[in-house]
């Protein structure tokens, strides 16, 4: 359900505690902002990191160096 609060000076808000306990944001924590179709988003960098790493995880073993991978790539298209 939705919970109004009020943009204070300097365009900061406060994330009702709700909310936070929801998402398992701690106080200090970093977040991702984002909009989307006129809605501002808001996640946990935490989540949204490990939703990544569990993406790339489906085409990619763990023991995989990407760095390594990358680095490859870009030195294979740089020679054609």
């Amino acid at each position: 359900m939705p919970t109004r609060t009020k943009v204070a000076t300097g365009g900061k808000i406060s994330i009702p505690s709700i909310y936070r306990k929801q998402l398992g944001i701690k106080d200090g924590e970093e977040v991702l902002i984002d909009i989307q179709e006129g809605h501002i988003i808001i996640s946990s960098l935490k989540t949204s990191l490990l939703k990544a790493r569990q993406l790339v995880s489906k085409y990619h073993s763990p023991q995989e160096n990407l760095d390594d991978k990358l680095a490859l790539n870009q030195k294979e298209e740089n020679n054609e």
